[in-house]
């Protein structure tokens, strides 16, 4: 005979509720999980559209079309020294006009001084209504020495 008196089976009916309990845990973390990854997808995504946006900003603040922001690589920092930085690097592959290419002006000074004079040329310029008398006299002039002295007189 044996020193115990555990003879009932009703006193190890525990198994039955530990597995039960095991079930329930084993569901409360599967379901655990499943909320951990939606929370994972949901803050990539979001974190994915911040970043966009960050460099959709600094682009368009530097006055660059926002599609170069695909060609950024996800190693760069959104924010705009990084991506000013990354800009000027590349800047010859998108044709973008950095500081540095802005010193030096690719333009013929006699051109500019050209340029100069022609947008100068309306402070010092005869009016439209000079222009118009002027046209009178010449559509008027009965003779060649009437022709003459409207022209020399107008400047022409």
């Amino acid at each position: 005979m044996s020193n115990y008196d555990y003879e009932d089976d009703d006193d190890f009916t525990m198994e039955d509720s530990s597995n039960d309990l095991v079930k329930q845990l084993r569901k409360a973390a599967k379901q655990k999980d499943k909320e951990l990854q939606e929370l994972k997808s949901q803050f990539e995504s979001l974190n994915k559209a911040q970043r966009e946006r960050a460099i959709k900003d600094a682009l368009a603040s530097r006055g660059v079309n926002s599609k170069i922001a695909s060609f950024i690589p996800q190693d760069i920092d959104p924010t705009e020294e990084s991506v000013s930085k990354w800009l000027e690097d590349y800047a010859d592959v998108f044709g973008i006009e950095t500081s540095q290419t802005q010193a030096t002006p690719n333009v013929n000074p006699n051109d500019a001084a050209a340029y100069k004079r022609m947008t100068n040329s309306a402070d010092s310029g005869v009016s439209p209504e000079h222009n118009g008398d002027i046209m009178q006299k010449l559509m008027n002039a009965n003779s060649k020495e009437e022709l003459d002295e409207v022209i020399r007189l107008s400047g022409l």
